[in-house]
């Protein structure tokens, strides 16, 4: 009989764990089909519960694990592109994002009295406190080892425009939050009702309603700012050339004549069949194969589509200056030439992608260098740029590549005196999957955080127009050749945003209280497993 009872429990802690772990594995799922390519973004709102439901019955080493599997199946799935430049790397990146999934799991199990014997009001902070650490973790992936703020949760729900218009207040990560808050919220729900609590009849549950509550709230602000006229200004008419060249940045395969005759074609035909004057004309991100500065091909490229359209170009170009030891310093830039050909200003990139653009240590191991396009790294720039067009003086400023993805770049530009930004990329590594789409969707929310309009030019996609409230217009898919023009309307009168001025508070406070709260807990958890 022992024997029996036995094999019973041990059969049902092996279901149990079963269970756990194809719970965690669908909250994984639900996040990989709220983003791009699927972007059922419905989805993020209900995500996690499966994984918030099986932590709240775990102890804290086993939600870690789940919570880690949850993490790990999504960014395998969100990230599967980066496959096209290293399988390895794609793994490790996988990996090593999901380790930030472990302090919400972590939360969720550490409630003192388990989460199915709640008490109403008691309740809200703790689903609060969930919403808290979960943007700390968010915050922490954006800042840590350089930083990978890719697809947080809330840029899930980038083409939902009456939900993201609080990003100026906290950032994409206050849409986290909300979103968060109704997972935990619903999940609360569930547990109460599966435990009995809920059994003798259906009453108003304060958690559901405040997440309903909360929802509403961010919707109707959306609406409301959606809804607003803005004062009219002077549209500025732009050509986004996008040539579509693969693997544009690695020289050794794309043919050098084929670069320039694409971009002097597209450019021509962009300024020969519109009946509309055109401010600015726009190439990608390393568009031309060479230092622009010092290459007389490039150089008589630029003269030559500058002196027959009569309108300046911005060009995405690599360039070069001799260092205090006569070595040459390499820049990944933006430079604008005026309607003669003559260089007017340039942006040096300032956040470089590791292994990608530079390489860590390259200085002390020279052979890893053979591991960049160049054979070397680049040097990072210090600071943004303020482009002016000839008669115009709203300024604007370039984030070039994954620069789009750091909200801090745009903040330090918006700070500085633009009033419209530019991103030129080139993502043509990464196509055919899914990787241009979600570079876009992570896009748009610096033009919500600091209510400035973006244009975006791309090398194979995606090219288009994002207004000041995230709007996208006027897009040229993935691996298509062409152009496109768009009118933006800088808005010079604005004050700047309270993301602008603050920056990442919201995140910050999170972080700090994130960290009181898991410490709080876990001496908690240690003195109870001590008693016990």
């Amino acid at each position: 009989m022992i024997d029996l009872m036995k094999t019973v429990k041990t059969r049902l802690s092996t279901s149990k764990h079963s269970i756990s772990i194809l719970a965690a594995m669908l909250s994984g799922i639900l996040l990989f089909l709220s983003f791009p390519p699927f972007e059922v973004a419905f989805l993020g709102w209900i995500a996690l519960i499966p994984l918030i439901v099986t932590c709240a019955g775990a102890t804290p080493r086993r939600a870690a694990f789940l919570g880690w599997l949850a993490g790990a199946l999504f960014f395998t799935g969100t990230l599967y592109w980066l496959r096209h430049v290293s399988w390895l790397g794609f793994i490790a990146l996988a990996f090593y994002c999901a380790l930030y999934f472990i302090p919400f799991a972590i939360f969720i199990s550490l409630r003192p009295c388990g989460w199915r014997n709640m008490k109403r009001f008691k309740n809200i902070g703790w689903i609060l406190g969930a919403s808290l650490v979960w943007v700390a973790s968010e915050y922490l992936r954006s800042l840590l080892f350089t930083g990978f703020g890719w697809n947080l949760l809330g840029v899930s729900q980038y083409a939902q425009g009456s939900l993201i218009q609080i990003a100026q207040w906290g950032g994409v990560y206050l849409i986290s939050a909300v979103m968060i808050f109704v997972n935990v919220a619903s999940s609360a729900t569930l547990l109460q009702y599966t435990s009995g609590l809920r059994s003798s009849g259906y009453r108003l549950h304060i958690e559901l309603m405040s997440a309903c509550f909360l929802v509403a709230l961010t919707s109707c602000f959306g609406l409301r700012v959606l809804l607003a006229e803005e004062a009219p200004s002077k549209p500025i008419r732009i050509a986004l050339i996008q040539p579509n060249i693969p693997e544009v940045g690695n020289w050794e395969i794309a043919d050098p004549e084929l670069i320039y005759k694409r971009l002097e074609n597209l450019t021509d035909l962009a300024g020969r069949t519109l009946d509309l004057d055109l401010d600015l004309i726009i190439w990608p991100e390393t568009a031309l194969p060479d230092c622009v500065r010092y290459s007389p091909r490039s150089a008589e490229l630029i003269q030559r589509t500058t002196a027959a359209t009569g309108v300046p170009l911005l060009v995405g170009s690599m360039d070069l200056a001799w260092n205090t030891v006569g070595e040459p310093d390499f820049f990944n830039c933006s430079i604008l030439f005026n309607p003669s050909g003559e260089l007017l200003e340039t942006y040096k990139k300032q956040h470089l992608v590791l292994f990608g653009e530079y390489i860590p240590f390259d200085e002390k191991i020279p052979a890893i260098n053979a591991l960049t396009p160049i054979g070397s790294s680049f040097t990072p720039g210090k600071e943004a740029t303020q482009f002016n067009l000839p008669a115009d003086p709203r300024a604007f400023s370039a984030l070039i590549c994954f620069e789009d993805v750091l909200p801090h770049l745009a903040r330090r530009a918006a700070q500085a005196g633009a009033t419209w930004l530019v991103n030129q990329t080139n993502d043509s590594w990464f196509d055919p999957d899914c990787g241009s789409k979600q570079h876009m969707a992570n896009a748009i929310f610096r033009s919500v955080e600091t209510r400035l309009p973006m244009v975006r030019c791309t090398n194979t996609g995606i090219t288009c127009a994002i207004d000041s409230k995230g709007i996208i217009s006027q897009t040229i898919g993935p691996r298509t050749e062409g152009f496109h023009t768009v009118e933006i309307h800088p808005i010079t009168n604005q004050q700047l945003t309270f993301y602008t001025r603050f920056g990442d508070l919201f995140a910050q406070t999170c972080l700090g209280i994130s960290i009181v709260l898991l410490a709080f807990l876990s001496k908690k958890h240690a003195q109870k497993e001590k008693l016990d």
